[in-house]
């Protein structure tokens, strides 16, 4: 099974696509689907705030979403128009510290510790000067 979708980059997308992967996951009985949505979900979010860093107006950007499933595991991957993230900032992020945050809790920066945390892998990659790309991949069989 494989499937793209290219939504604008834009709060309604969000909720677009939590409704395609719950329909999805559900219709196809994925396991872990509480996970692999959830790690959705926080990919479309970054992607749809970094291009809203960028001052990339809603109605121009666009995000592609792709799920690739075979027997063994389920990839994800998210593409946006962003300019990515800087190594420095992706360590931070993948290696987030509770105890460093303790007195600055927002309800961000957390994300892509978690996703991490709930994937078997995951990678990153600078496709052009305002493409970004991150992928997941989760074994649910064998």
């Amino acid at each position: 099974m494989k499937f793209t979708l290219r939504v604008q980059a834009n709060r309604q997308a969000v909720h677009f696509i939590d409704n395609v992967m719950e329909n999805y996951t559900n219709i196809y009985s994925i396991p872990f689907s509480k996970e692999l949505r959830f790690v959705l979900h926080e990919l479309v979010i970054n992607a749809i705030e970094a291009m809203e860093k960028i001052d990339t107006p809603s109605s121009y950007g666009k995000i592609q979403i792709q799920v690739l499933q075979n027997d063994e595991e389920i990839t994800l991957t998210v593409i946006d128009e962003a300019q990515g993230i800087t190594e420095n900032d992706l360590k931070k992020a993948l290696q987030f510290d509770p105890n460093e945050h303790y007195y600055n809790y927002t309800d961000r920066g957390r994300g892509l510790f978690f996703v991490k945390n709930m994937v078997d892998s995951i990678w990153f990659k600078h496709i052009s000067r305002t493409k970004f790309l991150v992928g997941v991949s989760k074994k649910i069989h064998g």
